[in-house]
């Protein structure tokens, strides 16, 4: 518990310091102006798109599970995972999203270290496809990318995690590493096990990964765009979507309390080198979060249900 308060505490700080650095930096009245003008249409089409994001995630939630032969419906596996973001949103700092969703799958045929590693794969591809999709369209935009000392340095380190992503499952198979098993409790040993036998199956990973391009395109890029439209305001393509997946994966650090403040100055700083205003920047930022949180608290009655 100590831990856990621990944990609490400096994810308020992280977010106390950039939301100080967001309040400050923003014209909150070109804020409200933008939103009292908002297209009420577009705005629709949002939400819409957001929901097949979600779909798509599930489903790929579940192609992962099933290879564990966790065989729940999709409808399933789209609450549990509309569940998790609610608990993300509303409980972020005792009870994960991610531990719920292993719980609630892994439970009726008792595999929970099966479901673990299904929600921990999907986590992984997820991020292994966004970063993908964010180093091709910076090589597309290299010009711009190494003009700007931040973007060339995330993209450096976006590489650096690529390669070593790579090299891992490379090496993972070797016998070094059954030395280092003893330092480690049973239960984690048989979770890196477990989540080691996906690699077994590369078709598997194969899909899952085209469907993390498919849910970073429609979820991410295509749902925030938008909402740039929604706004009156369009932004080039390719200096769109070469920052875009940088600006999700960043945000989906767990470093803050529900991303609070490091998302807004990821949207603020990112698409401000493409000439997107603050205001404009962290305007976006905030409907996409009211309305995701929205959307996520219709699972309430899941989680009533299913809390103990």
């Amino acid at each position: 518990m100590l831990r856990k308060y621990a944990k609490l505490i400096i994810k308020i700080i992280v977010s106390a310091f950039f939301l100080f650095w967001v309040i400050f930096k923003v014209d909150w009245n070109g804020v409200i102006k933008s939103i009292q003008e908002i297209s009420l249409f577009y705005l629709a089409v949002y939400v819409a798109i957001i929901i097949l994001g979600m779909i798509i995630s599930a489903y790929k939630w579940k192609l992962l599970s099933n290879f564990k032969e966790i065989n729940l419906r999709l409808s399933d596996f789209f609450k549990y995972y509309l569940a998790g973001t609610f608990i993300n949103n509303f409980m972020p700092s005792f009870i994960g999203g991610d531990t719920f969703k292993a719980y609630e799958t892994g439970k009726p045929q008792g595999k929970y270290v099966e479901a673990a590693s299904s929600v921990v794969m999907d986590r992984i591809t997820g991020l292994f496809g966004a970063t993908i999709l964010a180093l091709i369209f910076s090589m597309i935009n290299i010009k711009n990318v190494i003009n700007n000392k931040i973007l060339l340095t995330v993209n450096l380190i976006l590489l650096l995690f690529f390669i070593f992503d790579i090299a891992v499952v490379k090496i993972k198979g070797y016998s070094f590493w059954g030395r280092f098993k003893k330092y480690f409790p049973d239960k984690i040993v048989a979770f890196i096990i477990d989540l080691g036998t996906y690699n077994k199956n590369s078709g598997v990973i194969r899909k899952s990964i085209f469907l993390s391009f498919a849910f970073n395109f429609i979820g991410i890029a295509l749902a925030n765009y938008i909402l740039f439209l929604a706004l009156g305001t369009s932004i080039d393509w390719i200096s769109y979507l070469s920052v875009i997946f940088i600006i999700s994966i960043i945000s989906s650090v767990p470093v803050s309390i529900n991303n609070i403040g490091i998302k807004e100055w990821s949207y603020i700083t990112f698409l401000g080198v493409f000439g997107v205003s603050s205001s404009l920047a962290v305007t976006v930022s905030l409907i996409s979060r009211f309305i995701q949180m929205l959307i996520s608290f219709f699972a309430l009655p899941v989680y009533l249900k299913r809390k103990k």
